[in-house]
């Protein structure tokens, strides 16, 4: 580290020290510090949701219905989060800040144990949610923007890592759980790692500062950002088919067994734990916004090989492009954002990003969910992520041509 400069209207200082001064090591202790703020309000506290699912309707918890709204509840939360931070203005020291989010989604995990109806659910959910989005945003400044250009996706794509790796510990872990204590126990375990990764966060995470656009200040969103803000967006069209069909595609639409849904699921699991470490490192060699142009056409593909093939390779091929892409171009967005704009920007820009995510993918999987309702193909839920998916791509190339265009 030593000799690098450090970049102009950077949003994160350490007390006492410059970045050219600083050693490489409190960068990865931010860096795994985000991985498991990620894990927790992201991986677990949101995504891990669904396992749980069946298990709160088989248990006469709450119904088909109240399980869904509670669901929705928790976006509604998770956008509110954002949003929050989108509007901060000024300074914040960012490590007692993700100290108390964290410690706030444990504490919705373990009220969750709580059977005292949908209302008390409820609340906790819409906690879990606010906190997720704070979070989100908060720790793409803390890390992404911290980061000097050579190394940032290397630590952004550890910090994004763990959505990924929270979704695949929340697939296998939950249905042990839940098989061992029932739901009580489960929520308590959840609560409790939720404990041990804000325990280890406190002891890790150095010191920081957050440094805002001041109060007032106007802020005209560049071409380049807006056309990747609407590609990352449109993007969900290309996820959600996988998020949500994939299992049910192999298990019943070529009546191959739930064994097979689940195989093929972890796959898609696995690739999205990892996927953000490879697609950073391919970031820092290449540039983000090449890495994330390909990158979508990649995920083109492999959301679309379904139409072409359903043989066994070709179905793990499929889930690995687009879990490995679906979640590395989380950090891929953020990552092109901050290099982008200013650092005392790229709160409010990412943060209206991942906004506009979590609205265009509720519509979406209600659309989609519509949509085959109507049809019963799951092969043209497949074209269309395949078709959107490309349409990001050109996107995300028209953003870079226009930010040369801007530097010319």
């Amino acid at each position: 580290m030593r000799g690098r400069s450090i970049p102009r209207g950077a949003a994160l200082r350490y007390a006492g020290s410059r970045m050219d001064a600083a050693p490489p090591f409190p960068l990865y202790r931010a860096a795994f510090s985000g991985l498991l703020a990620m894990l927790l309000s992201i991986g677990i506290a949101r995504f891990g949701y669904a396992p749980l699912v069946p298990a709160l309707v088989t248990g006469h918890w709450y119904s088909a219905s109240a399980a869904f709204w509670l669901g929705a509840i928790n976006l509604a939360g998770y956008f509110i989060g954002a949003a929050a931070m989108r509007a901060f203005r000024g300074r914040l020291s960012a490590k007692p800040f993700v100290l108390g989010l964290m410690a706030l989604t444990a504490l919705s995990l373990f009220a969750s144990a709580l059977n005292f109806g949908f209302a008390w659910l409820g609340v906790w959910r819409l906690v879990s949610g606010v906190a997720g989005g704070l979070l989100m945003v908060l720790m793409a400044a803390a890390v992404v923007g911290r980061a000097p250009a050579a190394m940032k996706g290397r630590v952004s794509g550890i910090t994004f890592a763990g959505m990924g790796t929270g979704i695949a510990v929340s697939s296998l872990a939950i249905p042990p759980l839940l098989h061992a204590g029932g739901l009580v126990f489960t929520w308590l375990a959840l609560g409790s790692f939720g404990v041990v990764a804000t325990v280890l966060v406190a002891l890790m995470m150095p010191h920081s500062e957050i440094t805002a656009a001041p109060p007032g200040a106007a802020h005209h969103i560049p071409r380049p950002v807006l056309l990747l803000i609407i590609a990352y967006a449109v993007a969900a069209l290309g996820f959600v088919p996988h998020m949500l069909f994939w299992a049910s595609y192999v298990a019943i639409g070529l009546g191959k067994g739930v064994a097979a849904g689940a195989a093929v699921s972890a796959w898609l699991g696995l690739a999205a734990a990892v996927g953000p470490v490879v697609l950073g490192r391919v970031a820092d060699r290449f540039g983000f916004l090449p890495t994330m142009g390909w990158g979508y056409v990649v995920m083109a593909i492999s959301a679309a090989l379904p139409l072409a093939t359903h043989a066994p390779l070709a179905l793990i091929v499929s889930a690995v492009g687009t879990g490995a892409i679906g979640l590395g171009s989380v950090m891929l967005a953020a990552g092109s954002i901050a290099e982008l704009v200013p650092a005392s920007r790229l709160a409010a820009d990412w943060g209206l990003a991942t906004m506009s995510y979590a609205v265009t993918q509720a519509v979406i999987a209600a659309g989609f969910s519509s949509l085959f309702r109507a049809t019963g193909s799951f092969l043209l839920l497949f074209g269309i992520a395949g078709a959107s998916l490309l349409l990001c791509a050109a996107l995300v190339f028209a953003a870079a041509r226009a930010r040369v265009s801007a530097l010319a």
